[in-house]
């Protein structure tokens, strides 16, 4: 476009676009300069969905502002620095990617509880409207299939419909000039939308209906429309074209109150005229104001959608923002800075409301009691296991035995016999039929249907045994430093991992059974290719032996415990160290997540139970009732048991209320 008839028309876009913003702010509530958040907005975030979806991101927003903060703030010398600025810059992204996703996360909830909300808005309307269809015939320009097809894909997917019928333009042009406008105005405005705002997105789409309408319409039908559509969040841009003023016309609901608008005229003759005073024939000038009333159709339509979706989302970014190569800047640039003026205040009163939120949220007290405790065994408890169908939990003690318990009764179930010295691990398959157990004896044992077959593999005692959710493999772990792949179904050594150097004390996989993770005395973590047998990751970080491993429910992190009292989280794709956990008085011995992931439980020889929020890595509680080491910890199925392990002999079930 000329920069004559940008500098032309400056004026007239300036009062359309001050006026369309002032027309849509007032329905706003403004009270000292402060916005409240709009009423749509309110109405999702009553939600409980929503409720515990901000409260999560909350914690892991400020978790990982303090961990942003912290790397930036690391003291390191000059040189060493130069070296490790890619590995820094690398985390920095990573915190920063982790928030993208959170808010995506949290904007695909707010545009499904939307679309919840419409969809019972619609269903109510059909009903309304049905009568209206049958008793008559409707005269408008939209017909019932087209109106019951409309609701169908609104139920479906919320968007925003746009709907630009052909303008009205006055005889007095010629057919070329009419017809082209036309043209010009749905192709040029369906391929900016679909750009900028897919249907197929998941973030801000729109439907734009231009063809459809084989015509112009008018106030009237306008308003059919808008009782036939009103369930559906819908835009409408028409506009009439007399031999020398252009008429912008917007109607919107879908949000608070119906907005109707008419701006003043664009005198586009006038404009006509000075262009042809700078050297432009009538055609290069005629063609000049159609690409002005359709750059305008795509700034109106930008507004409307990137509105819509700033009213019903929080964490919504507007895309005119990005959109500067598209519209000259003098059009734009007081529209998108009132914009960023509102958009800032929503923010601030947002970031006020989840802080809130959160805070109340942390204030409840957490109400963990011993529900019962069960006195089976007669010798150290030393391991855990929840059955994944969450009715049963499998405990292997020094006694040598291990036994079945009911997880919600504590009813002992099944006593197994057979190892000849401390059962010292115990794993369930992912499909709950199989039992491993490893002993002192240097003897594992695969059970199926309470009967056990004895394997005589390792030269040492056997101190951990897991299954992998792929259910074709299991490891074990010895003493004798080695790490045995098997398979399940033949019972079949399939090899043997030999890189460690010290006792290897724990064995676990990963959640898409791709990777295995195992830590040893010698104070390193190793992590394993499961598939090809081989070491992507040794680790050191502990200043002492290492005694258990955790995976996080997400399967991006894990956590493991030592005896020099520390918990660390770690994450999985990088083996980078996240943050270290003090709080245990003695060796940490068994680490586990809880299944939504927010909470980490660890057991320790301080005869304490301690609980960790993962986002703010914070103590939550401590337990003390066990009278000796807690050597095993685990959260129930549903997540609200802990059963934990002890050398005092027994097992207790800890209640969530």
């Amino acid at each position: 476009m000329s920069f004559d008839i940008v500098g032309a028309a400056v004026d007239f876009v300036t009062l359309t676009t001050n006026r369309i913003v002032s027309a849509f702010t007032s329905q706003t509530l403004i009270k000292e300069n402060q916005i409240n958040l709009p009423a749509t907005v309110q109405k999702v975030r009553q939600d409980q969905r929503v409720i515990q979806a901000e409260i999560d991101y909350y914690q892991r927003r400020e978790a990982r502002k303090k961990e942003f903060i912290q790397i930036q703030e690391t003291s390191v010398d000059t040189d060493i620095e130069v070296t490790l600025l890619p590995s820094r810059q690398e985390k920095l992204l990573k915190i920063k990617q982790e928030e993208i996703e959170d808010r995506s996360k949290l904007s695909a909830l707010y545009l499904d509880l939307s679309r919840e909300t419409t969809a019972q808005e619609i269903e109510l309307k059909q009903k309304e409207i049905q009568g209206i269809f049958d008793q008559q015939k409707w005269p408008g320009i939209l017909s019932r299939d087209e109106a019951q097809r409309i609701f169908i894909d609104e139920q479906k997917k919320p968007r925003l419909l746009i709907l630009v019928p052909p303008p009205d333009i006055s005889e007095d042009f010629p057919i070329s000039f009419r017809d082209s406008l036309k043209k010009e105005i749905r192709n040029q405005l369906k391929l900016f939308l679909e750009k900028y705002y897919p249907l197929h997105g998941d973030y801000c789409p729109v439907e734009f209906y231009g063809k459809y309408f084989e015509r112009s319409i008018f106030d009237a039908e306008v308003k059919q429309l808008e009782t036939i559509l009103s369930a559906i969040p819908t835009a409408i841009i028409y506009t009439d074209i007399t031999d020398h003023e252009v008429y912008f016309n917007v109607k919107f609901w879908g949000l608070q109150e119906p907005v109707s608008l008419s701006f003043e005229p664009w005198n586009w003759e006038e404009v006509k005229g000075q262009l042809e005073e700078v050297g432009s024939d009538q055609t290069k000038s005629l063609r000049a104001i159609r690409q002005t009333i359709v750059i305008l159709h795509k700034l109106l339509a930008a507004f409307l959608a990137d509105w819509y979706y700033l009213n019903i989302n929080p964490n919504y970014e507007p895309q005119l923002f990005k959109l500067s190569a598209d519209f000259p800047s003098v059009w734009t640039e007081e529209m998108l800075q009132k914009l960023r003026i509102i958009l800032q205040r929503y923010r601030a009163a947002y970031n006020y409301e989840l802080k809130t939120l959160a805070n109340v949220e942390i204030k409840k007290p957490k109400f963990w009691h011993c529900v019962d405790t069960l006195y089976g065994h007669s010798n150290y408890v030393f391991s855990i296991a929840v059955n994944p169908d969450g009715k049963t939990f499998v405990s292997g003690s020094a006694d040598k035995n291990l036994k079945i318990w009911d997880i919600q009764t504590g009813e002992l179930l099944h006593t197994l016999t057979g190892h000849s010295n401390y059962v010292c691990s115990v794993a369930i398959s992912a499909d709950g039929q199989k039992i491993a157990s490893s002993s002192y004896d240097k003897t594992f044992k695969l059970w199926n249907s309470l009967k056990s077959k004895t394997f005589i593999e390792h030269s040492g005692c056997v101190t951990s045994v897991a299954f992998n959710v792929d259910g074709n493999t299991f490891a074990t772990a010895s003493l004798d430093k080695t790490i045995k792949i098997w398979d399940v179904n033949t019972e079949k050594l399939i090899y043997t991992l030999n890189n460690h150097a010290n006792y290897i004390n724990c064995v676990i996989f990963t959640l898409d059974g791709q990777k295995l993770i195992s830590c040893d005395s010698d104070k390193t973590i190793k992590i394993w290719n499961v598939k090809q047998g081989l070491e992507v990751f040794s680790i050191t970080g502990h200043t002492d032996a290492i005694n258990t491993i955790a995976i996080s429910h997400d399967g991006k992190t894990f956590a493991t415990g030592s005896h020099d009292r520390t918990i660390k989280l770690w994450y999985l794709a990088t083996a980078e160290l996240i943050h270290t956990l003090n709080g245990h008085l003695d060796s940490v011995t068994s680490v586990a997540f809880s299944p939504d992931g927010k909470t980490l439980v660890s057991g320790s020889s301080d005869n304490t139970i301690k609980l960790w929020n993962i986002e703010s890595k914070e103590l939550i509680n401590t337990f003390s009732e066990h009278s000796s080491s807690v050597h095993s910890v685990a959260f129930s199925v549903d997540g609200n048991k802990i059963i934990s392990g002890s050398a005092d002999n027994t097992i207790k079930i800890w209640q969530f209320d």
